[in-house]
Parts: structure tokens; sequence; C-alpha cells
């Protein structure tokens, strides 16, 4: 709170003349402010309580004060009861109905003081009674009132003074503090001695001093009898709290102005109620619309409200993309609408009903029917759905179409099936390239026999055994692919750093008789990259593949030329190319080379088992190799390994 100059007035005592304490209970007319003696019976009255209980002075003083409570607490005695909580706690809170004299009822806040004389003996009970009906559920009214006290002025000292739960004071009509009360005391934090005599804008922001608001306050009482309020005021020691304020002009029997009446109550505990209420409901608000928007906005499910008996109560844009109806076409029917004739007649919709019922949720698969008449496969999940008191509101139908599930679910019986093949041919490939081994190396140990049995007519058959020779070659190097592949499909070796440029010069080395030959042209261009993490024999069986095939299926018409480069792609996945000038391949073997003993060119020695590895491995990794090709220009192989980040060329030649 902003420091204000204050506004002192001459010095006044807060004991005030008798008058002072009559008028200001005598003018309120919000609370039936009186005084009761110590056995409940009335004794004074004011204009607040003649207008809410509707009897006059003459006719109630004298009276029980029971007389304004329903027959069911007459008959709980519950009117003792408050005179003896008052008497035990200091005082007595409460709400509930209380009766007019017309026989009607309101809903009122009653709070119930005992008062004592300087010797402590009981005078009687201070009674303030507000008709809170109107505002019962909107908001707690924070005025407090005060007893009209028809007896001696000690007892009217002791009936503003005694009240804890308001700050009640009295203003001059200068609006200087003139008296103060103990509720003004806990609820604003000031003593008497250090607040009576200032002006009572003391408790309000620089803000509303700055434009004149504690002035404006006094000039709507003045002109209007009284001004009521709620806003942010502040006490002592500068923290705020949210008030509800009455100011009420005070005048004599001539009309002259004595002062201001000032109740105050701190309703920032309601405040920050009503806040957070607010704040839930709104929340509550926007949260049934976020439901309603996300439900009807759905369009892979089918999410629908059925009454107690199967009729469609709401539908959503899933259900119309599934099922083809749109709203207007279908809420209003029974749900079996959507249900083969023979699940109708055999009465299924209705045991759906049944056993959701009974077991709380249903669900099934089963075929449904759309709009149009084709059957879609559906899974539905049917659940009950009950209010706080238990009683069935309908159902909640939540349906999704499983059709393309179904339809997988076959595909993938077929693959699992194609994988139980494969599997058994690699458990033939792994028995054949073993148990062909000994007969190979038997026939070529007949081979050597033969020609040492035949002696010096060798010569006349070396043709023959140069043909046979080739074939057993041949074979051997089949069963070697062979044990090659089985060796793949146990490969557990570990990753390493493979270096790019040396393994091309390995490769290069191994097939150095075969470039030579045919005086293949070889480039390198490791721009890329130039490490590679990879199981290392992997890396070289690949290579070795790509570049032979390169060789191996050169076009003659041509000088060979083989490229070898790596690439980082925009995917991040490192790119190994090996581009030839050969034969090519056509469009309709480009999806068969990888299969093994599949061969793009059959006039080409070859046994078809190199790019099956190459495949074989990479898919083992989870990596891929890709190809373009025309015939008759060339091919270019691509693999792609998934790696880190690539390193510049220069920082990875920095690694240790």
């Amino acid at each position: 709170m902003s420091l204000v100059p204050e506004v002192v007035s001459p010095k006044y005592d807060n004991r005030l003349p008798d008058d002072y304490y009559r008028l200001l209970v005598d003018n309120i007319a919000d609370y039936a402010v009186f005084m009761l003696d110590p056995t409940g019976h009335i004794i004074s009255w004011n204009i607040g309580a003649e207008l809410i209980k509707q009897y006059k002075a003459e006719e109630i003083i004298g009276q029980h004060f029971s007389v304004f409570y329903t027959a069911a607490d007459i008959n709980r005695d519950y009117p003792a009861t408050e005179l003896k909580e008052a008497l035990k706690h200091g005082r007595y809170e409460d709400l509930g109905w209380r009766v007019r004299k017309d026989g009607t009822v309101f809903w009122a806040n009653v709070i119930i003081t005992p008062m004592y004389d300087k010797d402590k003996t009981l005078l009687g009970f201070s009674k303030v009674t507000r008709n809170l009906s109107e505002k019962k559920k909107a908001e707690e009214d924070l005025q407090h009132a005060y007893q009209e006290l028809k007896e001696s002025e000690e007892k009217f000292r002791l009936l503003i003074e005694g009240v804890r739960d308001y700050a009640i004071i009295m203003l001059d009509s200068a609006g200087n503090i003139a008296s103060w009360n103990e509720g003004a005391r806990r609820m604003k934090g000031y003593e008497a001695n250090e607040i009576i005599g200032k002006y009572f804008s003391k408790f309000y922001s620089r803000e509303d001093i700055e434009r004149g608001f504690p002035e404006y306050e006094l000039g709507q009482a003045k002109a209007n009898g009284r001004f009521e309020d709620e806003g942010w005021r502040y006490r002592k020691d500068g923290s705020a709290y949210w008030a509800n304020t009455v100011l009420t002009a005070v005048r004599d029997a001539q009309g002259q102005l004595l002062g201001f009446s000032k109740i105050t109550r701190d309703l920032t505990d309601k405040k920050k109620l009503e806040q957070q209420l607010y704040r839930s409901n709104e929340e509550l608000k926007e949260s049934e619309e976020k439901s309603r928007l996300l439900i009807n906005s759905v369009r892979d499910y089918s999410i629908l409200m059925l009454s107690p008996d199967g009729i469609i109560m709401s539908w959503n844009e899933g259900a119309e993309r599934i099922k083809g109806y749109e709203a207007k076409e279908v809420i209003g029917k029974h749900f079996s609408v959507f249900y083969p004739r023979e699940a109708v007649a055999q009465g299924f919709p209705q045991f759906e009903l049944k056993t959701a019922l009974a077991n709380g949720q249903f669900e099934d698969e089963g075929w449904r029917i759309r709009k149009d008449g084709t059957a879609f496969w559906a899974n539905v999940v049917l659940s009950p759905i009950y209010n706080q008191n238990k009683r069935l509101l309908g159902f909640a139908k939540i349906t999704r179409d499983l059709t393309e599930r179904r339809r997988n679910e076959e595909l993938m019986r077929r693959n699992l099936e194609l994988v139980r093949i494969n599997n058994e041919l690699d458990s033939f490939v792994y028995t054949a390239s073993h148990d062909l081994k000994s007969p190979v190396i038997n026939l070529e140990g007949l081979l050597i026999a033969l020609k040492e049995d035949l002696g010096a007519d060798v010569g006349k058959h070396e043709a023959l055994f140069r043909m046979m020779g080739g074939a057993v070659e041949k074979l051997k190097k089949t069963i070697d692919d062979l044990s090659d592949v089985t060796k793949l499909q146990q490969d557990k070796t570990a990753p390493e750093e493979v270096d790019i440029p040396a393994m091309i010069e390995e490769v290069k080395e191994t097939l150095s008789s075969n470039i030579l030959s045919k005086s293949v042209k070889i480039t390198t261009a490791t721009t890329g990259f130039e490490s590679l993490r990879y199981s290392r024999k992997n890396v070289r069986s690949i290579l070795f593949n790509l570049v032979s095939n390169a060789i191996k299926y050169a076009n003659p018409a041509k000088t060979p030329e083989v490229t070898i480069s790596t690439s980082v792609a925009d995917t991040g996945e490192f790119v190994l190319s090996v581009a030839d000038n050969g034969l090519g391949i056509s469009e309709g073997q480009k999806s068969k080379i990888f299969g093994m003993f599949k061969r793009a060119h059959d006039h080409v020695e070859g046994s078809g088992v190199g790019l099956y590895l190459v495949k074989k491995i990479l898919d083992n990794t989870g990596d891929r190799i890709e190809v373009e090709s025309v015939q008759s220009e060339g091919s270019v192989f691509r693999v792609y390994f998934k790696q880190g980040p690539a390193l510049p060329i220069a920082a990875a030649n920095n690694q240790d």
C-alpha cells in the first residue's frame, strides 16, 4: 500500500454521547438489531427488525425470540441451544430459515452475542439478523448491523464494541473516525488511540484517494441515505483485504447530519472462493467444450450415445465416416440398424445392452452394415452411463472399423508362412553347403587318380580334363558362396571404425588381376566421409561384390570405368556409391537381382549369390541398397548406412 499523508481531525474520545449510539442503531434498516434479556425475551427493537420480521415494536417486545423459528426448530428446542452456545463460546452464528409475522420464511444470517456489565453479570444478548434470501447462493452479503438498545448507554456501548466479526465505526460529518470497535481493531490492525480522529481514507489505496473515492462514498451516502461497495482495503501493516462496506448517513430527529455509520466485513476468503469457483466453472465449461469438439472431430472411431432402450441420441464425424449416415438420418433410430439381418433376428443388439448392464461393459468384434449395404469388420465397446444417483442415462457406444486390420492379419499369416518357407530354404542352403564339400573333394581326388592311371595318354584327354576341372572349381565357388550365406546368418561381429580409403585399396589389391586384365579405370572420391562404423569384414564383402560385379559386367565396347564415392544424404545416412559404365540392368531385372542365384546377364560367368549377400548383410543391420541403371550405359549402386552425425573430412583426419 502506498504511504499517504494522514488527514487528522481534532482529537476525539471513543466514548460517544448516548444519542450517537441510539441513532446509529435506529438508522440501520438492513439488519434486525435487538436485545434479548437473559431468558431470551425481546427487550428492544429497531427499524431493520420491523422491516425484516414485519412486527412493530409494541407487538413484539416482551415475547420470546423463538417466535421467529420454525415449528421443527422449536420442537428440538433450537432457540435455547443458540443461547447456550453463545454463552459457552462468547458468540453464536448461524444460517437458517426464520419466520415472519405473516408466516412466510426467509433465509437468515444470525449472530447472538452475550453481554455483560463491568462485574461480568449477564445483562442479556445482542441479536443481529439479516435477510439473505436473495443472496443465499450468489454471495454472502456481509453487512452487519447492531442492535437497537432501549436501555442504558452502557448496553449500547457493549453492543457496538462487543462485535468482533465486523468493523463498526462512527465517522463525523467530515469523514473523521469518531469511534472504534473490537471488530475494527481485529480487521484493520489499528488500536483505537492510533486511529480515532484520523480521516477514514487511511484504509484506501493511493489510487482511490487520488481519484477522490472516499469523498465520493460520503457524497453518495449523504445524498441517498446509504452507500454499499466491495473493493480492496488496506490494514495497518499494508496488507490488502477484500471488504464489503456499508456507509449510512446518521441524522437526528430534525434531519441534521450527525455523521456516518460505517460497517465493514472482511470477505477475502469469500472473494478467493468466488474466484476459485469462477475459474473452476470456466475450466469445466472449457473442458466440456473440448470434450464435445474432441468427440465430434474424431474420425477413426464412431462415438455415439444411446438411450437406455438403444435409441441413437448423438452422432460424431467418425460415425458418419465409418457408417455412412449423416446425423439427421440416424438420430432417433434404434442402433440395430447397423447389424446384419440375421443378428437382428437373433436379438443380438438387445443381448449386447443386457450384457453391458450386467458386466459394466460389452466388447465384441463382428460384421456391421453401412448405409450403402456394404459390410465392415467392427470392434464395438458398449458401456452403460449412470448419473451420480446411479440412474441409467444410456450407453456409450464406440466402434472402430477393423476391416483393414483383418486384411493385415491375413497378410501377416501369409508372411509368416513365407518366413517359414524362407527359414526352411536357409536350412537347406546350410545343409547343402556343408554336405557337398566332401563329395567335391572326393571328385577332385578321383580326377587326380584318373590322370595318374592314364599316364602318357593323359594328353589325349587334356581338353576333357580342363572342362571337368573348371566344372569342379565352379561347384567349389558355389559351395563357398553358400557357405558365406550361412555364415552371414550367424554373424554377430561387433561394429568398428572402418577406414574406407584403406578398404578400397584392399579390395582393389584383391581384384588386381581382373583390373589389369580388363584395363579397368577405378576412381575414388571419399569427400563425404572416410570412416564408417560397421563390421569390417561386412564392409569388405559389400565393396568386393559391388566392384567385382562392376568389372564382371563391363561393356566390351567401352573401356571399363568404376567410380567409388561417399556422401551424406539429407536424412543423415552415410552413402557408399559404386558406379560403372557397363552393360546396365533392364527395368524388369532390377527387382530380381538381389535374389539368390539371380543374374541380370546369363552370358557372363557368375554364381548369382554376391548381390544376395550384400542385401542380406544390410537387412540384418537395418540398412538398405538402391540401384539406378540404364541398359548399355551403366549402373549406380548406393548403399545407405545409418550412422551418427558426419564429421568434416579434416576433422575426421585429426581424430585419434
